[in-house]
């Protein structure tokens, strides 16, 4: 479940009235969740290079299927990619997760002649090419036919959107054209926090119990 835009904008608002700031604008407040969301992307991207471990519920993990030819070795990544996680290849019914390798590595391990790579050990690499296109590269490749690929991803998040309209100077959130935060509603206290620090302002412990007081209130309605 995503975040809603709105339900951020109105979080932030009360902080900002209850540390008796000024005001802030719709749009400047989108900036600042935007750029929240980012600074939290790239944190979570860190843990898994460090770790190598990624939550599969997670609403930026993305697969996608390739279809792998003699001739189609190499294919382009999809559109929204920011960061790959692993690799399947299908082979009589049966997922086998292989290894994504970094382009050295990658040679090395298709070119080896102690371990090379096959169905029972699927390797890719991802690059970006001349043309500036990320690219990714799957071995082994079938002799005749085709072997299915599954890519698993982390895809770039929407970039959320308050639509309002605003009429004597009163502002009126609007549905339309609003596009919520992409992320699950467990990351709203750090996209929050993460927001308001670049507004000029820390959220507080008390702060944050009103967050989930917030959630909570939410919640009930969603269930009624």
């Amino acid at each position: 479940m995503a975040i809603p835009i709105s339900d951020v904008h109105d979080f932030i608002r009360t902080i900002i009235k209850k540390n008796r700031g000024g005001f802030v604008s719709p749009n400047d407040i989108d900036r600042a969740v935007n750029r929240g969301v980012s600074d939290w992307l790239s944190a979570v991207i860190t843990k898994f290079k460090r770790t190598g471990k990624f939550e599969y519920d997670h609403l930026l993990v993305k697969r996608a299927t390739f279809t792998v030819t003699p001739s189609t070795s190499v294919q382009v990544l999809p559109a929204d990619y920011i960061e790959g996680l692993t690799i399947y290849v299908l082979n009589d019914g049966v997922l086998t997760e292989g290894t994504l390798y970094s382009w050295d590595e990658f040679l090395e391990v298709k070119n080896s002649k102690i371990l090379t790579p096959d169905l029972s050990y699927p390797v890719a690499t991802i690059y970006i090419d001349s043309a500036g296109v990320p690219k990714i590269e799957f071995a082994p490749v079938p002799v005749t036919g085709s072997y299915t690929y599954t890519f698993v991803y982390m895809r770039k998040p929407a970039k959320a959107v308050y639509a309002y309209t605003t009429s004597s100077g009163n502002i009126t959130y609007n549905q339309t054209g609003t596009v919520d935060i992409d992320l699950d509603d467990r990351y709203f206290t750090d996209i929050v926090s993460r927001a308001l620090m670049y507004i000029g302002i820390s959220l507080k412990d008390n702060d944050i119990a009103s967050i989930e007081t917030l959630k909570d209130g939410n919640q009930r309605a969603d269930e009624r």
